[in-house]
């Protein structure tokens, strides 16, 4: 066949879906090699990576959703924290390989697929292939979608997904399409049910089909109540959800804070209207250059993961880039683009000389302009400006030669940044939290949260004194054993982390503490991500002599006008 003859049969859609097929497998292998390499550099963490690795682990062995490595939750189901049935099937992932990076590359993909529902969307609305090619790249760049894509694995962050291919399927009338992808859904987080009961209302309201628009309000709601007031009770020793405590000032439990929404309208107005509130809402929005508005009836689906992140009381839940909270409003947003768009082209339409199609061209070329500008400050790509690979270090790879020391039977407490690199075992708590550990791995050159560098130190030195033995020792690694017997002394590679050969610093001096200490100078470190800001302190120290006892170091940070 002719090069003539193909091309004339390959159509417009064809192309245009080609290369959303191309930005798809794009997406798919960036963020596949980030998530895989953030893990290999030991920048993934207990919560939540080491929970549901730990979890999907546990279900593939018959134990089914069971993980200790949960706080304040009392019991070692995950039906007692969160409502996650989604994790059974996926746990039959780990027959084919078994391993965290299976959850991160499974997330990556699902979520990547998502782009489809928004390409056949756009192009069915705006009949224009340029633009469902627009709208397909603008949900691959959101920010808040990428931020949730690599902060660990969350299965309601599969949800984003889910939900466009269930939002499509139920403008189709294709019912068991959307049949599937809502129990796809619903199976990701308790609360997700509630954006079903909209999608319910939504029927009811504008699509005029009653017995179906009620049938999935009333699937959403039941499995809703079911979820919260049934399950998480049942199994949470508390009687309720932890994460109640997040609502407080509505109420003590989730009937309360339901209660309170409903009969005190301005406690709810007063909160909402907050400054953070609006900005976040300013932040989702920007990317699609607002034109959500002009479709209300769509964006109002995203209401209730709307109101359960901005009337939170836990800071995360308000930082749209950084978490993964904002994942469900994603498909909504970006939904109401696209008809928000239609909306506006067609009342630019009213204007003789500015067709309708000439309309869409330029509003989706705002939409692009705007995703990329937003894009570039707080996205998560090499078109970022804070694009960041995770590099693997000799460190990291000692580390897992450590790991590799602990037996796969064996209990384990290890740092949060460890945690998930040896949760694939019956039990796994992360440090402090000990119970019956046979192991602790710990490393003092990375954040030691959720405790303090001082505290770490003096517990390592009780367990010392309480049975443990020191089973290895290198570059700030510690791996202790239960029932280790005299071997409480670090190896002196331990210290390496701390040796320099060369030094440089950004602010050197010299400043001697008696015939002891001396100070060598610091670096300030400046955090300029998209997730966050700040300064970090880097001090150098040199003993002049064997110490005789601990030395601590309590930084004063003063404002040079105020003091």
């Amino acid at each position: 066949m002719s090069l003539s003859k193909l091309s004339s049969k390959v159509t417009g859609r064809q192309v245009a879906l080609a290369l959303a097929l191309v930005l798809v497998i794009a997406y798919t292998s960036i963020f596949s090699v980030l998530s895989v390499s953030k893990h290999d550099a030991f920048e993934t963490s207990a919560f939540d990576l080491g929970v549901f690795d730990q979890a999907v682990w546990n279900t593939s062995r018959g134990r089914i959703l069971r993980s200790t490595n949960t706080e304040g939750v009392g019991t070692d189901i995950l039906l007692g924290d969160h409502v996650q049935p989604i994790l059974i099937p996926i746990s039959l992932l780990y027959f084919i390989y078994t391993s965290p990076k299976t959850l991160l590359i499974f997330q990556t993909v699902v979520i990547a697929l998502g782009a489809l529902p928004v390409f056949w969307l756009a192009q069915e609305h705006l009949v224009s292939y340029p633009a469902a090619l627009v709208f397909t790249a603008v949900y691959l760049l959101f920010p808040a979608l990428e931020s949730a894509n690599l902060f660990d694995f969350h299965p309601v962050t599969l949800a984003s997904s889910f939900l466009l291919y269930a939002f499509y399927f139920l403008q189709k009338k294709r019912y068991k399409g959307f049949i599937i992808f809502m129990l796809l859904a619903m199976s990701c987080k308790e609360d997700v049910p509630l954006l079903i009961f909209m999608m319910g209302l939504y029927v009811l309201s504008f699509q005029r089909d009653r017995p179906v628009g009620a049938l999935i309000a009333a699937g959403g709601a039941i499995w809703f109540y079911v979820a919260v007031f049934v399950i998480v009770p049942y199994f949470n020793p508390g009687g309720k959800s932890i994460y109640s405590s997040r609502y407080s000032y509505l109420g003590d439990d989730p009937a309360e804070i339901v209660r309170t929404l409903l009969t005190h309208p301005f406690v709810t107005l007063r909160s909402l209207l907050r400054a953070s509130n609006l900005r976040y809402l300013r932040d989702l929005l920007t990317p699609v250059a607002f034109t959500s508005l002009f479709s209300p009836q769509t964006l109002l689906l995203a209401t209730p993961s709307l109101l359960i992140n901005l009337l939170s009381q836990a800071n995360p839940m308000h930082q749209l880039n950084r978490f993964h909270y904002g994942a469900p409003l994603v498909p909504f947003v970006v939904a109401s683009s696209i008809y928000g768009t239609k909306f506006l082209a067609r009342m630019a339409s009213k204007w003789p000389k500015f067709p309708q199609q000439r309309a869409i061209n330029c509003l989706t070329g705002l939409v692009l302009l705007c995703s990329l500008i937003y894009h570039y400050f707080y996205g998560l790509t090499p078109l970022a400006r804070h694009f960041r690979f995770y590099h693997v270090t000799e460190h990291d790879r000692l580390g897992k030669e450590l790991v590799a020391l602990v037996p796969p039977q064996a209990s384990v407490s290890a740092h949060w940044r460890l945690n998930p690199h040896l949760s694939q075992r019956e039990k796994i708590y992360m440090f402090p939290r000990i119970e019956d550990a046979e192991y602790l791995f710990l490393d003092v050159t990375r954040e030691s949260w959720p405790v303090h560098p001082v505290e770490l130190c003096d517990r390592v030195n009780q367990l010392l004194q309480e049975g443990y033995g020191i089973r290895a020792s290198k570059d700030g690694y510690i791996l202790l054993q239960k029932g280790l017997a005299n071997a409480s002394e670090l190896d002196d590679s331990f210290y390496d982390f701390a040796r320099i050969e060369h030094l440089q610093t950004e602010y050197p001096m010299i400043v001697d503490f008696g015939e002891r200490l001396r100070f060598l100078g610091f670096d300030l470190i400046f955090k300029e991500e998209p997730k966050y800001k700040g300064i970090s302190l880097r001090h150098y120290w040199q003993a002049l002599r064997p110490l005789e006892r601990d030395y601590y170091i309590y930084p004063f940070f003063f404002d040079g006008e105020t003091g």
